[in-house]
């Protein structure tokens, strides 16, 4: 993103110390905003923020060494109409073109005349105005351009970082389960039902911490993170955070995101998944050991204090084997192992699933039980060549 020279523009010391940085927000524009879920910062100082953007340039001359209200109201925005009935007060508009070459908006800038502005951001819109009562007055008009809510489903929320901030994009989990008690101890152990419900709710307890799901690769720990999200899925919002995006949880720049999360999901928890954290998880350089420090901040410092954000990574390697800030005692909130089956469990679950005769081995994984049976079946079958 280019920047511009805010210098000539500068407030001045005289104008930022008319206003004390501690002023409180006015009384009647909070309780005016109370009901409408809306967040606002009462500024009097003429530029914020301190570095500006070209694109908000036009914006920031008309606001310089004058009050103003902004008024932020959270997306996402049905931004075809929003456009459409505003086209004549549209001043600039950013538009991005993706891997398909399929526009999308990123930013727009509408001068709604009086020395009120609306300005969008991705995710999010802010109004700028005189008063906090203009303020109010515009944002609540622009809240009836905000999608209503999806119907819900089972899926997550895939985060990567586009631009230099975080998108969230929601994806379905078509291919999901719901487990009962029977099901789950036949898959997972006769005392699983008992650890799920004690993790289940410290989870929806506490304001931050860190799991770990465990065991060798195959053995459920993706179809029951599948479940999971089934089950939790009216009290609990999920994340999945490719490791390579870790920074979105490590850096402090990304606060602002969670927070705006957390005023979208007001109602639910939030848990982000970090599968095949091996990367992240296993003893190595200095530069790894930092990201596990990160990692555990986010679960019980000062940052997850901030975040209110559950981390569930996997991991197809042995505990042992993890850093050993990690196993330390305490620096968990729940570890799970998912063991290959010994034999006497695999037959129990094969004959109360149907599945024929297993092969003769000493353990078994779940993908072993449910898919090596059908595939001998079809690799004995005779093979034809040439033309038939």
């Amino acid at each position: 993103m280019l920047y511009a020279n805010t210098d000539s523009i500068d407030p001045g010391q005289e104008c930022r110390a008319a206003v004390p940085v501690d002023a409180a927000p006015n009384p009647m524009l909070q309780a005016l905003l109370s009901a409408w879920g809306c967040e606002s910062d009462v500024y009097e100082s003429p530029l914020e923020p301190p570095r500006a953007s070209f694109f908000e340039l036009p914006m920031l001359k008309q606001l310089h060494r004058q009050p103003y209200h902004p008024i932020a109201v959270d997306g996402p925005f049905d931004l075809k109409a929003l456009v459409n009935d505003h086209r004549a007060k549209l001043f600039r508009s950013e538009t991005r073109l993706n891997e398909k070459a399929k526009p999308r908006l990123d930013r727009l800038l509408f001068n709604l005349g009086d020395g009120v502005f609306g300005f969008y951001d991705r995710p999010s819109l802010k109004v700028y105005a005189p008063t906090p009562e203009q303020a109010a007055e515009v944002a609540l008009q622009f809240r009836r351009y905000v999608r209503p809510p999806a119907r819900k489903k089972p899926g997550f929320h895939l985060l990567r970082i586009d631009s230099c901030y975080p998108e969230t994009e929601f994806v379905p989990v078509t291919r999901f389960i719901t487990l009962s008690d029977d099901a789950a101890q036949l898959h997972y152990g006769e005392d699983f039902v008992a650890w799920e419900q004690d993790w289940i709710e410290r989870l929806t307890q506490r304001r931050s911490g860190v799991s770990v799901l465990f065991g060798p690769p195959g053995c459920g720990k993706t179809t029951y993170l599948r479940a999971l999200m089934a089950k939790l899925l009216d009290r609990c919002v999920f994340y999945y955070l490719p490791i390579s995006e870790f920074e979105v949880l490590s850096n402090p720049r990304f606060v602002g995101f969670w927070l705006q999360e957390s005023r979208r999901h007001q109602e639910k928890h939030k848990l982000a998944i970090l599968e095949d954290a091996e990367e992240l998880l296993l003893p190595r350089d200095g530069d790894s050991r930092a990201r596990v420090s990160n990692l555990l901040n986010v679960g019980d410092g000062f940052l997850g204090d901030h975040l209110r954000l559950q981390i569930i990574a996997t991991t197809n390697v042995p505990m042992q084997n993890l850093d050993p800030a990690i196993t330390r005692p305490g620096r968990l909130m729940a570890a799970r192992e998912f063991p290959r089956m010994n034999r006497a469990s695999a037959l129990r679950l094969a004959a109360a699933k149907g599945i024929a005769a297993l092969p003769e081995q000493e353990d078994y994984s779940l993908a072993e039980i449910y898919c090596r049976a059908p595939l001998a079946a079809k690799l004995q079958k005779p093979r034809r060549f040439g033309f038939a």
